[in-house]
């Protein structure tokens, strides 16, 4: 007898996990964005300082958001290496992954409405734009179904 497969076949790996969703990609990357942002600056040896500058023109901002992408950075380790860490002590990991990502957006958002307390609720479109996508990864995390058959998954094996 064959078992019902939750998602479509393209959904599942080699070894019949369900594989992470394309927006769990996205949802961790642009949560680590000053990672992203940092190293880049680091590849331009000449102006590190001055392209650093155009994204974080107050540098604790760069330290904050680096703090905030930590989680989200965490969280992509988890899953870009998730088959280490099948059958180890440190399986328990996964159990993470979705708390991690909704404490990350959840810190994410809480700084941008701080940027706009800080501008007397100036409207400002970086701010806007982050708060809206903070909001809509936010209710993707709780809702998806990939995803939690997906952690749910990877906990039965």
């Amino acid at each position: 007898m064959s078992k019902k497969l939750a998602l479509p076949l393209n959904h599942y790996d080699e070894n019949g996990r369900i594989k992470p969703p394309v927006t769990f990609w996205f949802c961790a990357l642009f949560l680590a964005r000053s990672y992203f942002i940092f190293v880049a600056s680091l590849t331009f040896r000449q102006d590190t300082e001055s392209l650093l500058n155009v994204f974080y023109p107050n540098h604790n901002e760069l330290y904050i958001g680096l703090t905030i992408g930590l989680g989200a950075v965490l969280a992509l380790l988890l899953v870009a290496f998730r088959e280490k860490w099948w059958n180890s002590r440190w399986d328990k990991l996964r159990f993470f992954i979705k708390p991690l990502l909704l404490i990350v957006i959840c810190l994410d958002f809480s700084y941008q409405l701080k940027i706009a307390f800080d501008n007397h609720w100036m409207f400002l479109w970086p701010v806007a734009i982050f708060s809206l996508v903070d909001l809509v990864l936010f209710y993707w995390v709780i809702k998806s179904r990939h995803f939690r058959l997906m952690i749910k998954d990877w906990q039965a094996n």
